[in-house]
């Protein structure tokens, strides 16, 4: 199936859903776990102008996501808590995605880009991973600071690719997967789940909830607080560095901070996007979401 830019070709449904999921098998050969696909005009009803898909590629008729596991199970086990901010381990994703876009534009002619991402300033992303995953059927918002859980694999790691060519939509997940039925045994008996436990917004930490027959009914995630003790390298870590120059009259103590370390990890973070892997994983570690696929010798 090839097109002309600006022009529509009707293709028969059964001849789309193959096309489709041919196209999804390149992103997991490229080293995606999942791939799922959301139609463009979709995000229209949750974000403003200026965060759709058609806001960054005209003529948007699909959004393909790209879903990785992130680290080895081995890497979230080791004790050198700097091992997945300077391996790069959360980057697969994001090769799949430009593998797809490339696929797309190649093969069937039509226009494809990978979708941007990383907040140029504040904390906004300019297209949601997060809501394109769920779009995609990929995963549910959960009560640990609304990340996108999977009902099989727990936690993952999205990143999309934004095409005029339209795809076979996912259907959104019918049942959402936080929270887990053990949570909601812990909250009928402790009134927290396990990431409200590690992390208890009324002593000092970023969760709360509340949960009835087994839903979530209310939610409350503290962004700032998180994002301080989470995000302490990249771009916010180098303004509050920063911040904090500004501050110091002496020479020498100046010095000091521009050649620490900390200092040297958030220019290169800036520099390479590399070391930008949040530094507090706790409510995921507890989380029992695809717990079981991390049992390993």
């Amino acid at each position: 199936m090839t097109a002309v830019e600006g022009e529509v070709e009707e293709t028969d449904p059964g001849d789309l859903e193959v096309i489709t999921n041919a196209i999804k098998q390149v992103g997991i050969n490229a080293g995606s776990t999942l791939v799922g696909v959301a139609a463009a005009d979709a995000f229209n009803e949750y974000v403003p102008e200026g965060h759709r898909p058609a806001d960054f590629l005209p003529g948007a008729q699909s959004v393909v996501v790209c879903a990785s596991l992130g680290p080895t199970n081995a890497a979230w086990h080791s004790p050198n808590r700097r091992l997945m901010e300077i391996t790069g381990y959360d980057f697969r994703e994001n090769v799949s995605s430009i593998v797809v876009a490339e696929y797309i534009e190649q093969t069937h002619g039509y226009l494809a880009m990978q979708a941007p991402a990383l907040p140029t300033s504040g904390q906004q992303p300019p297209l949601s991973m997060m809501l394109s995953a769920v779009l995609a059927g990929l995963g549910t918002r959960s009560i640990a600071a609304n990340i996108i859980l999977n009902p099989t694999y727990g936690l993952m790691f999205f990143a999309a690719a934004i095409t005029t060519m339209r795809l076979t939509p996912d259907h959104q997940l019918e049942e959402n997967v936080c929270p887990a039925r053990s949570c909601v045994r812990m909250y009928e008996m402790e009134g927290k789940t396990p990431c409200m436990a590690v992390c208890p917004a009324d002593e000092g930490g970023c969760l709360d909830a509340t949960i009835e027959d087994g839903q979530i009914t209310s939610s409350f995630f503290d962004r700032e607080r998180c994002s301080t003790r989470a995000m302490n390298f990249g771009i916010r870590g180098h303004i509050k560095q920063v911040e904090i120059l500004t501050g110091i009259d002496d020479a020498d103590e100046r010095r000091e901070l521009i050649y620490s370390d900390d200092f040297r990890r958030n220019m290169s973070s800036i520099g390479r996007y590399k070391e930008s892997v949040s530094q507090c994983f706790e409510c995921m570690r507890v989380c029992p979401v695809g717990r079981y696929r991390r049992k390993l010798k």
